[in-house]
């Protein structure tokens, strides 16, 4: 039996784990902890930006995804092929993936639910992050993987903790379903220049990283989460025994 996972995100779109995470992945790696992430989409209807067909977007994110893996140190990659679901509100006339062009989504893929209870079973993570209830900006893939996530865990019976993204101020069109954070990670100089790498990785979605990086500044140093059922004072660490 393998041991078990330190720590594991659990996300659907390439790109997702890097923003809220990405320098918690590589500290964590760097002080000798496990992490790993499971993709559960390739991202097929995420902008193209002209880099490519509509029909090989998911394959270039697929390898997207592989470069900043290598740079967030990760000690397990997962990344399946369930259907990248519609954004909210996409712009007129953007150049799209052919997954755009296709109604489905992860929340039309229940059986995501029993695939995570058998990669629990596997992994035995220590600890999870995932999207919150509001999905941070209620993309309907980020809130279904966050329902499916807590439901594996739930009929897992393991004890794992369960992080959640949680912005320090949600927008008021996000304020539904948001959790606060009560853990709160500050990133070191080096390991913020190593996370901005992880981000440029993602380049056919140059313009959400753009997007991130001009509406919450703020969030590129500090990584904040909310551990579910944790009352008590702020922390800084996801679990009591990471440390350099």
């Amino acid at each position: 039996m393998i041991e078990p996972m330190d720590l594991l995100v659990v996300v659907p779109h390439p790109d997702d784990e890097v923003f809220g995470a990405g320098g918690t992945l590589i500290q964590y790696a760097d002080w000798g902890l496990e992490t790993g992430l499971i993709t559960l989409t390739k991202g097929e209807a995420g902008r193209t930006l002209g880099l490519c067909r509509p029909e090989e977007l998911g394959e270039l994110r697929a390898q997207e995804l592989q470069r900043a893996a290598q740079i967030l140190k990760l000690g397990h990659l997962e990344l399946y092929d369930f259907p990248n679901g519609l954004p909210n509100n996409p712009v007129d006339g953007e150049a799209r993936g052919h997954g755009f062009s296709t109604p489905q989504g992860v929340a039309d893929h229940p059986e995501i639910v029993d695939l995570l209870l058998w990669r629990l079973e596997v992994l035995r993570p220590r600890a999870i992050i995932t999207f919150g209830p509001n999905g941070s900006n209620r993309h309907p893939d980020h809130v279904a993987t966050h329902r499916f996530v807590v439901k594996a865990v739930e009929k897992s019976g393991q004890k794992i903790k369960l992080f959640f993204y949680a912005s320090p101020q949600p927008l008021p069109e996000y304020l539904e379903g948001w959790l606060p954070p009560n853990h709160v990670r500050h990133l070191p100089m080096e390991v913020l220049l190593q996370k901005l790498r992880a981000m440029a990785q993602h380049r056919t979605q140059a313009l959400s990283v753009l997007n991130f990086m001009d509406r919450f500044s703020s969030r590129l140093a500090s990584e904040t989460f909310h551990l579910a059922g944790y009352e008590g004072p702020i922390q800084h660490e996801l679990l009591w025994y990471a440390r350099p």
